[in-house]
């Protein structure tokens, strides 16, 4: 089999780069946080990061993967990027809602302190989920470079900001709290700004309509990335309740770790692979057996890289301890292979995820993620309920559940006949007749 093309291979250079540098900041994270942070005081701000997602994840989530599918092949990309920001806007109100609700059932802190941090989980929130749609939107064109500045900037802010702000004025998790939101507005402003060219284009644009569909505005998407987030989310709460705060923070820090190295293996390969996964599948409407195969490849690529990542830092961790681990960490050691094995089940879904959305199968998308996230969170609650060694085998397992559970309900919706495209949702407040 000939190798890529050059123009293609050269692709992999800023995405490699800016990963590296993530990767990088990421270690880094390792040793400020573990000596800056109390493991009590990590563990309530990882149950504040888990929460944070829920706009990007949630409340916005269709959005970005329109974005994300439908950016590229779009001929009117400003007329686009205002129809999704008034729909990014008109979305904030329910995501304040529910800031404020996650807020709440925070544990401890006063209720000036539940305002603090509800005022910051929607800043950050609605900030993260604008960001994240203009790298969907850079990644979708193919402008890694672009791209590239964006998540460079966003490493080095979300890395280091919120604990060397803590650590400099005062020592409260408010800080923390605030150290996240500037990250969100860095991520934000870059990413808009990047985007420039786009909405900035000389010469009038001819009008069209509407480009984003309904099934893409609709409560769908909600729903899946809803159980998606609960799935992302569920470990740190779950081991928050169970077993502790100094536990959630041992699990926050390298639980968090390995997730962050087997994540960023799929961003790379997701960022690289995705934009011919979909024009694969505009390509070849309606057949499935092609999209298929291209799944299968990435998937099993993707988890025998990241375990091989996972079994690296596994081996390699307790030589950290005491020079880049802080040894009151020691025992966080422990959640390196249940946290990054859970974090390859969950990304092997996403990437099932996107070949159904390639495949033009977004409405299958239902029966597939409820089933993978209703299966690996009951595995965890009962996991929990029963012990951390079963939690943790429990995670461990998951990539094998998502082999054969998710990818065995994707593939038959791919071998199914494609459905007519979705139309785009009526705004002229009046209806035809």
């Amino acid at each position: 089999m000939p190798g890529p093309a050059p123009s293609s291979r050269l692709r992999l250079v800023p995405i490699l780069l800016a990963q590296g540098i993530g990767f990088a900041c990421g270690v880094a994270s390792i040793g400020v946080n573990s000596h800056l942070l109390p493991p009590a005081t990590l563990g309530l701000y990882g149950l504040f990061l888990s929460v944070v997602p829920i706009g990007t994840w949630v409340v916005h989530a269709g959005l970005a993967k329109f974005v994300g599918r439908h950016w590229a092949a779009s001929p009117r990309r400003p007329q686009l990027a205002r129809e999704v920001t008034a729909a990014w806007a008109r979305r904030l109100p329910w995501l304040a809602v529910l800031t404020a609700a996650a807020s709440w059932f925070m544990p401890g802190g006063s209720v000036g302190e539940t305002l603090v941090m509800a005022g910051a989980l929607f800043a950050a929130a609605s900030l993260l989920s604008l960001g994240q749609m203009a790298q969907a939107a850079l990644q979708a064109m193919q402008a890694h470079w672009r791209d590239c500045a964006v998540t460079v900037a966003g490493s080095l802010t979300r890395s280091f900001g919120p604990p060397l702000l803590y650590a400099a004025l005062g020592g409260s998790l408010a800080l923390l709290w605030t150290g996240f939101t500037l990250h969100a507005l860095v991520l934000a402003a870059a990413g808009v700004w990047m985007l420039r060219p786009e909405w900035q284009r000389p010469g009038p644009v001819p009008a069209g309509p509407p480009g984003l569909t309904a099934v893409y505005e609709g409560p769908l998407f909600i729903i899946l990335a809803a159980a998606g987030w609960t799935t992302g989310a569920v470990n740190r709460w779950l081991i928050a309740s169970f077993y502790g705060e100094t536990e959630a923070g041992y699990f926050t820090l390298m639980g968090g770790a390995a997730g962050v190295v087997t994540s960023m293996l799929g961003t790379v390969i997701m960022q690289y692979a995705q934009p011919g996964l979909y024009a694969r599948g505009d390509r070849a409407a309606g057949e499935g057996a092609p999209l298929a195969r291209q799944a299968d490849r990435l998937a099993l690529g993707y988890a025998l890289a990241a375990a091989t990542a996972l079994a690296g830092l596994h081996g390699a961790a307790p030589w950290l301890v005491g020079s880049l681990i802080n040894p009151a960490y020691a025992p966080a050691l422990f959640w390196i292979v249940p946290g990054g094995a859970f974090t390859i089940a969950i990304f092997t879904a996403v990437i099932y995820h996107a070949t159904l959305l390639a495949g033009l199968r977004e409405s299958a998308c239902a029966r597939v993620d409820l089933t993978t996230s209703f299966v690996l969170v009951g595995g965890c609650v009962l996991g929990a309920v029963l012990g951390r060694g079963v939690l943790a085998g429990w995670m461990t397992f998951a990539p094998v559940v998502t082999w054969l559970l998710t990818r065995t309900l994707a593939r038959q919706a791919l071998f199914r006949p494609a459905p007519a495209p979705a139309p785009a949702p009526d705004r002229s407040g009046t209806s035809g007749g």
